[in-house]
């Protein structure tokens, strides 16, 4: 795999097509749910960082910073086939860099049951009974973090 490079981009970037369908891909298609770009990316309480190998977007997170001067994480995604290889981590460590940053006592996620162990090795905990996705249906959790710890 080439190096791996971290960029926060705006919703205006052209890189965001690559980010709609990588969305896409990671998150809705194994579900048979149809593609839906109108995700209201814009705006200055959301934050984008995106994954480059080899100049192609493989991976994704948003840090929405919310009323409560809390982040909510949403949507991580990463390529099918670079799950596992780090781009996970390395994403969720530069939000974590990006919240201690902007001084946010917590950071949460609604993480898939199948990604809470991931998110626990992270420093997240579960904070939360499972509950339906409300796309997917699938069965999330809310997790818990506080930055830089």
């Amino acid at each position: 795999m080439s190096p791996l490079e971290l960029f926060w981009i705006d919703a205006d970037d052209p890189r965001m097509a690559e980010v709609h369908a990588l969305r896409h891909e990671a998150l809705f298609a194994p579900f048979g749910i149809p593609r839906h770009d109108g995700w209201d990316d814009a705006g200055e309480d959301r934050r984008h960082v995106i994954a480059l190998c080899g100049g192609r977007v493989v991976g994704y997170a948003c840090l929405l910073l919310d009323a409560e001067g809390d982040g909510h994480v949403r949507q991580v995604s990463v390529f099918p086939e670079l799950q596992r290889s780090g781009v996970g981590r390395a994403l969720m460590s530069e939000v974590d860099a990006e919240a201690a940053r902007l001084g946010l006592s917590l950071l949460w996620l609604n993480a898939r049951i199948t990604a809470e162990p991931f998110y626990h090795r992270l420093g997240y905990s579960t904070v939360s009974d499972r509950f339906p996705s409300g796309r997917t249906g699938m069965p999330h959790v809310r997790m818990e973090k506080h930055p830089g710890r």
